[in-house]
């Protein structure tokens, strides 16, 4: 039977964040519950009586965990219904700063492993250590594990600076991205297996020259086009959040939004966050993928960005090839987008951040605990 309650704001798996969804007052978020329902009933939300207009009712909330039962219940039929939302407490105004494709450095430091005594001595690896120093600025890097053309692959790649990619394992992660650049959409429709079997290849690589220390539970995949069962490969991996663009192509389906249908691809490309709570996934939306605007235009876009939603967190993407000048597409201003990027984020109040920073339930300290 149609359940007569819809939420409709938030809805099932939405986050939300402290100024923009509600007011924050002694750790507890006070937020505004929508839903539809027939006219003339009486309805309580978390036990709140909730106020009728024109079809919708609404009921000032608080929540104050990370994961949130929303339960709307209706006096007269006894009928209910309820959502899950999360609360991000400390991602309000963060922004976070992937790379896609990155491989080619890797490259590089192989072939010069014997002249190179620090990772930094990579030029690709020096940009984005220069702007860590500058702004504090965090970066996350997805990886390959071979090159196109088959020559390298993360195997041959040295153990020698492990110790420094650990030190610089606070502001420096890497995590699985795909096998190599070609073909696109290397998940869309793949056996679970082989998903799994490629994530494990890229991470034993990684945990063998650059330690545990530098792996996250956060990546981007190549395409970011798998079919249900390879995004499911991906979760098993370990890797509960996953970002897209969520998009329609020409045709007017999904692009670039993993197995999720046009509703919730529409959804997902209006929040922040979204979190599919039947697959225990978090989907995060790319704002910006700076290597596509002109340097001029970074600005123009970057406000307009802010202007056109509430955008409590900014994700800023880039790949990696347009660094190279033997690369078909060189852009010899990458640098300077990113740094102007970066720069428009805490020039406006943006505080850098991991996404594992922000996101995930938290676990108490010993000391926070009292032995009766």
């Amino acid at each position: 039977m149609e359940q007569k309650m819809q939420f409709i704001r938030p809805i099932d798996g939405d986050v939300l964040f402290s100024e923009a969804d509600g007011l924050e007052a002694d750790g507890v978020l006070y937020t505004n519950i929508l839903l539809t329902a027939p006219a003339g009933l009486t309805i309580c939300i978390n036990g709140i009586p909730a106020e009728h207009c024109s079809g919708t009712y609404r009921a000032q909330v608080p929540i104050d965990a990370y994961r949130n039962c929303v339960e709307a219940t209706c006096v007269e039929t006894g009928e209910t219904a309820s959502i899950y939302i999360y609360w991000f407490r400390e991602g309000y105004k963060t922004y976070r700063l992937g790379v896609d494709d990155v491989i080619w450095c890797f490259e590089n430091i192989y072939k010069h492993q014997d002249t190179y005594c620090s990772l930094f001595d990579d030029p690709f690896l020096a940009l984005y250590r220069d702007l860590n120093q500058m702004y504090g600025t965090k970066v996350h890097m997805h990886i390959y594990y071979e090159t196109e053309d088959g020559k390298f692959n993360l195997s041959m790649f040295p153990d020698k600076y492990k110790e420094e990619f650990r030190q610089n394992s606070t502001w420096l992660k890497f995590t699985f991205h795909a096998r190599c650049n070609l073909p696109d959409s290397p998940y869309k429709h793949v056996p679970y297996e082989l998903v799994m079997r490629e994530g494990r290849q890229v991470e034993l690589e990684i945990r063998r020259f650059a330690g545990e220390e530098v792996l996250s539970s956060i990546t981007s995949q190549h395409w970011a086009d798998s079919d249900i069962y390879g995004t499911r490969a991906f979760r098993a991996l370990g890797y509960k959040v996953l970002d897209g663009y969520f998009l329609f192509d020409e045709q007017g389906e999904p692009y670039v939004s993993y197995y999720l249908n046009r509703e919730q691809t529409k959804h997902a490309h209006s929040r922040d966050f979204w979190v599919d709570n039947r697959e225990d996934i978090i989907f995060v939306k790319d704002d910006i993928v700076i290597n596509e605007v002109d340097l001029d235009e970074i600005d123009v876009y970057m406000d307009r960005l802010a202007a056109a939603e509430d955008h409590c967190f900014l994700y800023l993407l880039i790949h990696e090839q347009y660094f190279y000048d033997f690369y078909r597409d060189y852009q010899p201003d990458y640098r300077d987008k990113i740094f102007k990027t970066v720069k428009w984020c805490v020039d406006h109040g943006y505080r850098t951040t991991f996404i594992s920073d922000i996101a995930f339930e938290k676990k108490l300290n010993a000391k926070d605990w009292i032995y009766g």
